[in-house]
């Protein structure tokens, strides 16, 4: 299981061990903790009992403009309408 080493409420590493290691594990200082955690990362945040990422992914948001139909470019333009009419013979 993987573990991370929390110090001051961030994560300093990220260490697989098969079971939970002592407090603190073996090579880290006093102030050292492990938590089981499978999917963080350095730099994350600990605080009460949650891991958050300090660079979340943003989220882009694309605007998408509907293309104009035929009929509403045609109507939008007067001298269109008019080579539409002509074309189909109305008057």
């Amino acid at each position: 299981m993987k573990y991370a080493i929390v110090k001051d409420g961030v994560v300093v590493n990220v260490i697989e061990y098969e079971e939970q290691p002592s407090t603190p594990p073996a090579g880290f200082d006093v102030g050292h903790e492990a938590i089981q955690a499978d999917n963080v990362s350095p730099n994350w945040h600990y605080l009460n009992g949650e891991f958050t990422d300090p660079n979340p992914p943003t989220q882009t948001i694309v605007e998408f403009i509907a293309p104009k139909s035929l009929t509403d470019m045609i109507l939008e333009s007067p001298t269109e309408l008019a080579k539409l009419k002509t074309a189909l013979g109305i008057t």
